[in-house]
Protein backbone atom coordinates (compact mmCIF):
# COMPACT_ATOMS: atom_id res chain seq x y z
CA UNK A 1 0.00 0.00 0.00
CA UNK A 2 1.47 3.23 -1.06
CA UNK A 3 0.13 6.88 0.17
CA UNK A 4 1.24 10.24 -0.94
CA UNK A 5 0.34 13.40 1.26
CA UNK A 6 0.61 16.65 -0.15
CA UNK A 7 1.88 19.14 3.30
CA UNK A 8 3.01 22.78 3.12
CA UNK A 9 3.31 22.59 -0.82
CA UNK A 10 5.55 19.53 -0.59
CA UNK A 11 5.24 15.79 -0.09
CA UNK A 12 5.39 12.74 2.64
CA UNK A 13 5.11 9.56 1.08
CA UNK A 14 3.81 6.38 2.99
CA UNK A 15 4.64 2.63 1.73
CA UNK A 16 3.64 -0.49 3.72
CA UNK A 17 4.85 -3.55 2.30
CA UNK A 18 6.29 -6.89 3.50
CA UNK A 19 5.66 -5.28 6.94
CA UNK A 20 7.85 -2.75 6.83
CA UNK A 21 6.54 0.77 6.74
CA UNK A 22 8.68 3.22 4.73
CA UNK A 23 8.15 7.18 5.65
CA UNK A 24 9.97 9.76 3.28
CA UNK A 25 9.70 13.51 2.62
CA UNK A 26 10.20 15.13 -0.94
CA UNK A 27 10.98 18.66 -0.67
CA UNK A 28 10.26 20.43 -3.96
CA UNK A 29 12.52 22.96 -5.24
CA UNK A 30 11.50 26.61 -7.39
CA UNK A 31 13.82 24.56 -10.19
CA UNK A 32 12.07 21.84 -10.52
CA UNK A 33 14.27 19.52 -8.67
CA UNK A 34 13.72 17.53 -5.24
CA UNK A 35 15.35 15.84 -2.81
CA UNK A 36 13.47 12.51 -1.06
CA UNK A 37 14.89 11.64 2.28
CA UNK A 38 13.93 8.53 4.81
CA UNK A 39 12.30 10.35 7.93
CA UNK A 40 11.06 7.85 11.14
CA UNK A 41 7.69 8.86 11.79
CA UNK A 42 5.59 10.99 10.42
CA UNK A 43 5.27 13.65 12.52
CA UNK A 44 9.19 14.07 11.84
CA UNK A 45 8.21 14.18 7.96
CA UNK A 46 5.88 17.05 9.34
CA UNK A 47 8.71 18.92 11.26
CA UNK A 48 11.14 18.58 8.23
CA UNK A 49 9.06 20.05 5.98
CA UNK A 50 8.10 22.90 8.33
CA UNK A 51 11.98 23.67 8.93
CA UNK A 52 12.49 23.70 5.50
CA UNK A 53 9.62 26.15 4.53
CA UNK A 54 10.69 28.57 7.83
CA UNK A 55 13.94 28.59 6.51
CA UNK A 56 13.07 29.14 2.85
CA UNK A 57 11.37 32.06 3.83
CA UNK A 58 13.55 33.50 6.55
CA UNK A 59 16.45 33.64 3.30
CA UNK A 60 13.82 35.30 1.09
CA UNK A 61 13.16 37.80 3.78
CA UNK A 62 16.31 38.93 3.95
Amino acid sequence: MFHTIGYKGHYIHLAYQDGVETIQTQIMYADGGFTLQRRNTYAGAQRAITRHVRAALAAANQ
